[in-house]
């Protein structure tokens, strides 16, 4: 069974669409790099990009539940979670910017890095 992200925030009393859209991406982006960090140990020889991948599944992980408290949050908290994100994927994603024309799982996990890392610079313009 599917959760719909914008009716859990909703039900909870609070988060707007972006907020919902942001919670997606951070999912979204976790599942891909936890698949390509895994893929790409079998693969062999980039020990470098698994590492990002890993940290940035953890980071993006943790960032979601954050931003998912949506009451008695503390704002550096959420800015500091916000930017260790945006700093995660984005280091991903330019891991496996170089692989994804040959391997798939890494162009699918910097797709989904480069757009939650947009996301989030979205989300802390309106936090800001």
């Amino acid at each position: 069974m599917s959760v719909d992200t914008q009716a859990m925030l909703d039900s909870a009393g609070g988060g707007g669409g972006e907020l919902a859209a942001v919670l997606d991406a951070l999912s979204a982006c976790e599942q891909a790099s936890t698949v390509c960090g895994t893929a790409m140990d079998e693969v062999g020889g980039m020990a470098f990009e698994v590492h990002r991948a890993m940290d940035c599944a953890d980071v993006c992980g943790t960032a979601r539940r954050v931003l998912s408290r949506v009451a008695h949050h503390d704002p550096r908290v959420v800015a500091a979670v916000i930017e260790a994100a945006v700093v995660a994927c984005e280091s991903s994603a330019a891991a496996c910017d170089a692989h994804a024309d040959h391997h798939e799982h890494c162009r699918l996990h910097s797709t989904a890095a480069h757009d939650c890392a947009q996301a989030l610079r979205a989300l802390q313009k309106t936090a800001s």
